[in-house]
């Protein structure tokens, strides 16, 4: 909704100084002049944004003793924010604020004065760091330059036109309609510009709050800083007067005097950035920012009442014979059967019709927190059900506490398998089983030659998927951690002890940019052959679909190897609430139910799968890879099952991966 707010008002800056310039200079001919005025703006703005701003303020260089303190913050940070770290300089000034720049993500720039070093404590910066960091993944600081710039050559238009307006204007030959609208729109151009432009800076404050929240997880953080800022700021402020046009680039607006009100302000009132960031601190109830007077309480009750009847009626009472169009992203690992299952169910249910997207399970979560689509996900089926805990938490910082319709259903199950070409196999795991001590071997080894293995073989390649993108990658390093810690259950302090982080280390530097996806990296896995991929980890489901395609393609199978502990992954669906309205819902339940039914869960195990309901023979499924003979394929292999991590765990592993070198 922000997002749409700031361009409609964008769009809306732009018409005026398009409109004014019509009827100044005239016409057509000044309509376009006005719009290529805008062009210019916009395009050298969003060019030299970063430039202009700096050395408005003076800025310099962080020191040494600065970069201590702010460089983990914002490493931290910006790989939960997946952008690139933005350059980061200090306003010499005891004033404490801070701003972000840039053109875009790349260009970042994040600038912290010398008074918010000193009156901050480490999770208060943190948090107003994260507030700057949004801006930047949003691109509000180039989105504020851009208004404020447009804003004044609307400013210097309309006093021009005011200054030469009687001598140069031909008010004979005027068009009367044209002459009308001159007088008002040259004094009123200029304040409905101002007002747009604050209105746009007040729109990405709220937004940007949001976002520090989602990032920090501690929206309290961030509201203390604001209340310290603003009672701060009415003692001091940067000495900038001279740009005030650049307040909506700071925090917390500087430029204040008694006769501001909310409606030529560019920040919101800080007290309602504070409740709407209290709002968000799970069970943590806040009064309302809102009059409550019993005008306005019986306005929004009859507004509420007819809107939900509105919505009501479209929700349950829908018109014979609409289409429901449902869009379902679900992990690659289901891609095949889940092409096989559409055309099925859109032949039973014609008034439904499916569109698959599919993505690695991690990237589920993000881009739906994002919003990085072009479409609206209906249906999410990552790798993983604690997957969709991690998405719940997340959604529940930025104040979505209830994201799905129902609860999750499991729609099928699966483990993590190594695999390795038989000849490679038998060197690495002498004893038929999957050893992960022999794998971390052969990595410090390299060579096939140090380890038994003939030296036409060349070097030793591991293959997994990236952990920052995929679920099996997240369970492979859980699983090598707890056996490299003798089997003790992973922990934070245990995972972040140097054992492990030279472990992922070693991982990181063997494995050549790691695959997206489990399915992707099999596909990968059987088309570079043992010369370039000796040994993977991966599901059962996509190891036992693939399998045959591995005897077609390098004319010899794979050996698959139950590890012993695995970790059982439930693929799980969840019916998403944003922007699902009660009739997609409806027909989200039927997909779902549908794909557990019997004759469904069979085709699932067709392609390597295990069902999650009782009564299906793995072994008496036609076509089925549990009866193909498949070198290594257990029905009931004896093997431990660990715990999958959970949603902190599987932070913390992304984080130590992307830190480690």
């Amino acid at each position: 909704m922000n997002f749409l707010k700031t361009v409609a008002l964008l769009a809306l800056l732009s018409s005026i100084l398009v409109l004014t310039a019509y009827l100044l200079i005239g016409g057509t001919i000044g309509a376009i002049i006005g719009l290529i005025v805008a062009a210019v703006i916009n395009f050298s703005l969003w060019f030299y944004s970063d430039q202009v701003v700096l050395a408005a303020f003076d800025v310099r260089p962080a020191n040494s003793q600065e970069e201590a303190i702010l460089n983990p913050i914002v490493e931290v940070l910006c790989y939960r924010a997946n952008l690139p770290e933005p350059k980061l300089y200090i306003i010499p000034t005891s004033s404490p604020n801070a701003f972000a720049t840039g053109r875009n993500p790349q260009r970042g720039v994040v600038c912290i004065t010398e008074g918010l070093m000193k009156l901050l404590p480490e999770d208060e910066l943190e948090a107003v760091i994260a507030h700057e960091l949004s801006h930047i993944k949003h691109g509000d600081a180039l989105t504020a330059t851009v208004a404020v710039t447009i804003s004044v050559a609307i400013s210097l238009l309309t006093e021009t036109g005011m200054t030469g307006m009687f001598a140069m204007f031909n008010y004979r030959n005027a068009n009367p309609i044209r002459l009308a609208a001159l007088f008002p729109t040259l004094l009123l151009a200029p304040l409905t510009a101002t007002l747009t432009q604050l209105a746009i800076s007040r729109t990405r404050e709220y937004a940007a709050d949001a976002g520090s929240a989602s990032l920090t997880g501690n929206p309290r953080a961030l509201a203390n800083a604001l209340e310290k800022l603003e009672n701060n700021s009415q003692q001091q402020s940067i000495s900038t007067e001279e740009n005030p046009a650049l307040a909506p680039l700071l925090i917390i607006n500087p430029f204040k005097g008694k006769l501001v009100n909310r409606l030529f302000a560019t920040h919101p009132p800080t007290n309602n950035r504070i409740q709407e960031l209290l709002a968000m601190q799970p069970g943590l109830l806040t009064p309302p920012t809102r009059r409550n007077s019993p005008q306005s309480k019986r306005r929004r009750a009859i507004i509420s009442a007819a809107i939900a009847l509105i919505a009501f009626a479209l929700a349950y009472a829908p018109l014979p014979g609409v289409q429901q169009n449902l869009t379902i992203v679900s992990g690659t690992e289901l891609q095949e059967p889940l092409a096989v299952l559409e055309p099925q169910f859109e032949a039973s249910h014609p008034n439904i019709n499916l569109e698959l997207k599919f993505q690695g399970s991690q990237d589920i979560v993000n881009n739906y927190i994002d919003q990085k689509h072009d479409f609206t996900p209906t249906i999410l089926i990552p790798a993983n059900g604690e997957i969709l805990e991690e998405l719940r938490d997340r959604l529940a910082v930025q104040g979505e506490s209830n994201p799905f319709y129902d609860t999750p259903q499991p729609i099928v199950k699966t483990f993590l398998v190594g695999i390795a070409w038989p000849e490679r196999g038998k060197v690495i795991f002498p004893g038929r089983r999957f050893q992960w001590q022999s794998v971390e071997r052969a990595m410090q080894k390299r060579n096939w030659t140090a380890i038994g293995g003939q030296s036409t073989w060349g070097s030793f390649d591991f293959v997994m998927t990236d952990p920052s993108r995929s679920n099996s990658g997240q369970l492979t390093l859980s699983l090598w951690s707890q056996s490299n810690l003798g089997g003790s259950p992973l922990a934070g302090t245990n995972l972040n002890g140097p054992g492990i982080q030279s472990l992922f280390a070693l991982i990181k530097r063997s494995v050549y940019q790691p695959p997206l996806s489990s399915d992707i990296l099999l596909q990968e896995f059987i088309a570079r052959g043992s010369n370039d991929a000796d040994v993977a980890t991966t599901y059962e489901s996509i190891a036992l679909y693939r399998w045959s395609q591995a005897q077609t393609t390098q004319e010899k199978p794979y050996q698959i190897y139950y590890l012993d502990p695995t970790i059982e992954t439930v693929a799980t669906a969840a019916i998403a609430r944003r922007d699902v309205n009660e009739g997609q819902a409806k027909a989200a339940r039927e997909f779902v139910a549908f794909l557990r039914q019997p004759s469904q869960q069979e085709v699932f195990v067709r392609y390597g799968f295990r069902p999650v309901i009782s009564g299906i023979n793995l072994e008496s499924v036609s076509n089925s890879p549990w009866n193909q003979n498949i070198p290594g394929v257990q029905v009931n292999p004896s093997v431990q099952f660990s715990q999958p991590p959970d949603a902190q765990l599987r932070k913390e592993i992304q984080r130590l991966w992307q830190r480690v070198n």
